[in-house]
């Protein structure tokens, strides 16, 4: 659940948002996939998530961003235009009719799930509720530089999910979040694992020809979230997690995002050289 976007990039318009690369990865991995999300009518992408359930609410405009990278790999965000805002019960209806032992994740790039509520989980045994919260912890200035603030509410919100995947630029100190487990990406430096009561675990990267970092946070945190679905151990989910990553910045936006499989024979290839 979150925004599909436009993502300015210097070679055009292209799509973007952590549901679409999540949705994406889900999709190409075979199972049956779904997208929550608020878009404009004349959204120009929708053609390139075929075989997606996608539903939308209502907007009259679309989330857009600019990124630019600096060569230390950290990134320059600017918001352009913003779509509206998800209702809360919205997201819960959404929730509820899923079928038993379903698996959500929440993917906000602006702040637009709504509500001040915890985010509901899917019932049944076996469900699995997570988040790339980047969304939730968003601002931006008069002139759409965004930048990270942490808020009690957000904190509010994600307490009761399995999984939280972030970036380390994303945690600063202080802030603590008492999840299950909790994944740190670091970029070229891989990943750490927290979980409560066990030493955190280290995940190296996986090595990738880099072509366009946008949604690699994305990649991983869906491609974790559905490796530990599959019921997989969390630190094999997560170096599988790594190794899609890894092949989702070989290629422009959102067509390197891989299949669960092609990720697993890369992993494969890489531990038998390592």
């Amino acid at each position: 659940m979150g925004h599909l976007t436009e993502d300015r990039a210097p070679d055009g318009p292209r799509l973007g948002g952590a549901a679409a690369f999540a949705g994406l990865l889900a999709h190409r991995s075979g199972v049956p996939t779904a997208i929550l999300t608020a878009v404009d009518a004349a959204f120009p992408f929708l053609d390139e998530l075929t075989g997606i359930t996608v539903d939308r609410v209502h907007s009259t405009h679309r989330t857009c961003f600019r990124n630019r990278y600096r060569s230390d790999g950290s990134r320059e965000q600017t918001i352009l235009s913003r779509a509206a805002t998800i209702p809360e019960s919205g997201i819960h209806r959404a929730a509820a009719e899923l079928p038993p032992g379903s698996a959500v994740l929440y993917a906000p790039v602006a702040d637009e799930l709504g509500g001040r509520n915890a985010l509901p989980r899917p019932r049944g045994r076996g469900a699995l509720a997570g988040a790339a919260p980047q969304g939730l912890i968003r601002r931006w200035d008069a002139a759409g530089q965004v930048s990270t603030h942490w808020s009690a509410r957000a904190l509010e919100r994600l307490a009761g999910l399995d999984l939280v995947s972030l970036s380390e630029t994303e945690l600063p100190e202080g802030i603590e979040l008492s999840v299950p487990l909790l994944a740190v990406t670091r970029g070229r430096h891989g990943a750490l694992i927290r979980r409560p009561g066990l030493p955190a675990v280290e995940v190296p990267a996986s090595p990738g020809a880099e072509v366009d970092p946008t949604g690699a946070g994305d990649v991983f945190a869906a491609a974790l979230f559905l490796g530990l679905w599959k019921g997989a151990p969390a630190e094999d989910a997560a170096r599988l997690a790594a190794a899609a990553a890894a092949i989702s910045v070989e290629s422009p936006g959102t067509e390197g995002v891989p299949t669960l499989e092609k990720a697993s024979v890369r992993l494969s290839a890489w531990s038998a050289n390592a």
